[in-house]
């Protein structure tokens, strides 16, 4: 599987997993897993994951919160 999240050096499998035992949100999946909590050029990726996995579109305001605490 691949490494979506390098920064952290998060898998694939591992956000999958996540979402499967109920990480429905952008913030959800950071907490379970690390993905998305450093520089963020995994959140396209991981967002995709999450409306892949649980058929629901990513949080956008966890996806505002990260982008302007984190810039």
């Amino acid at each position: 599987m691949a490494i979506v999240c390098h920064c952290e050096v998060v898998r694939e499998r591992t956000i999958v997993k996540a979402i499967h035992r109920g990480a429905h949100t952008l913030a959800d999946v950071q907490a379970a897993c690390g993905a998305v909590t450093d520089c963020g050029g995994c959140a396209p990726a991981v967002m995709d994951l999450l409306d892949r996995h649980c058929g629901l579109a990513a949080d956008p305001v966890s996806v505002r919160h990260w982008s302007i605490t984190s810039a």
